[in-house]
C-alpha cells in the first residue's frame, strides 16, 4: 500500500484559503470556529511581521494583531465581504491590517496629545456631584448624559451575562473595553487574558469580546429608545454618544 502524502492528510492542507475564508464566514457552519482558526494560525507569522515591519515592538505587534482579529476580521466580520473574483486573499488580509495599523497609530498619536484620563464623566463610578468649571455648559450636560447611559447599560451587561453564567464575556469586556473607558487605561493583553481565564487561544478571547460589544450596543441602544419620543431621533442621540467618545461610528 501505498504511504499517505503526509500533507495530503494534514488539516492545514485541506482546504484552500478561500475555502477557509467563506466557511470561517458562515455563522451557521457547524465548522466556523474551526476554518477561523486555521485561518489565523496560517497567516499570524505574515501578519506579525508586516506589524513588526511597521515600526511596533515584539509585544505591541503581537497586541495589534490580537486587535485586529478581534475588532476587523470577527467584530467588523470581514471575510463576509471577501470576494475570491477580486484576487488573492493574502492582498486583501494585508491590506486591511495596513489600514488598521495606520488607523491604530494615529489614535495613539491623538491620544498622547490628549488628557490621559478616561474619556467620559467619573460619574460611571456613580452618582457623583458635577463640578463646577470653566468649560461649555452644553457639552458638560452631553458629556455627562453620555455618562449615565453608558453606565447603566454596563451595568445591565454585566449583571445579564453574569446571571447567563457567561462571566468569561464579561471579564473580556471589562478588561478591553469597560475599564479603559472609565480610566484611560490600557486594555488588558488578549494573551494575559487567555491565560487568565484558560482559554483556548486568541481567536476565542476576541470572539468573547465580539459577544460583550454587541451586549453592550443593544443595552446601550435600549438606554437611548428610553430617552427620546420620535424613534427617528435615536440615530441622532447615537451619534452625539460617538463623538462624546471620539470613536468612530463605522
Amino acid at each position: 500500500m501505498t504511504r499517505p502524502n503526509a500533507s495530503q492528510n494534514s488539516p492545514e492542507a485541506s482546504l484552500t484559503d478561500w475555502s477557509m475564508v467563506l466557511d470561517s464566514a458562515q455563522v451557521d457552519s457547524p465548522t466556523q470556529q474551526e476554518s477561523l482558526d486555521r485561518l489565523v494560525r496560517r497567516y499570524w507569522g505574515a501578519m506579525l511581521a508586516r506589524a513588526r515591519a511597521s515600526g511596533l515592538s515584539e509585544h505591541d505587534a503581537h497586541d495589534a494583531i490580537q486587535g485586529f482579529v478581534a475588532d476587523v476580521i470577527l467584530e467588523r466580520n470581514m471575510l463576509a465581504a471577501a470576494d475570491p473574483n477580486r484576487g488573492r486573499f493574502r492582498g486583501l488580509l494585508s491590506s486591511a491590517l495596513g489600514n488598521y495599523l495606520r488607523d491604530r497609530n494615529r489614535r495613539k498619536s491623538a491620544a498622547k496629545r490628549s488628557p490621559t484620563e478616561g474619556r467620559v464623566d467619573p460619574i460611571l463610578e456613580g452618582d457623583v456631584p458635577a463640578s463646577r468649571g470653566s468649560g461649555d455648559p452644553e457639552a458638560a450636560f452631553t458629556r455627562h448624559w453620555v455618562a449615565t447611559v453608558i453606565r447603566n447599560a454596563i451595568r445591565k451587561v454585566r449583571l445579564d451575562l453574569e446571571t447567563k453564567s457567561q462571566s468569561d464575556e464579561w471579564r473580556v469586556l471589562e478588561a478591553r473595553l469597560v475599564t479603559p473607558l472609565i480610566d484611560g487605561s490600557r486594555p488588558v493583553p488578549y494573551s494575559a487574558l487567555v491565560e487568565e481565564l484558560s482559554l483556548r487561544d486568541v481567536p476565542k478571547a476576541a470572539s468573547l469580546l465580539v459577544t460583550g460589544k454587541r451586549a453592550l450596543g443593544r443595552a446601550i441602544l435600549d438606554e437611548i429608545s428610553q430617552t427620546v419620543h420620535d424613534p427617528a431621533d435615536v440615530s441622532n442621540e447615537i451619534n452625539d454618544l460617538l463623538r462624546m467618545l471620539e470613536v468612530d461610528s463605522r
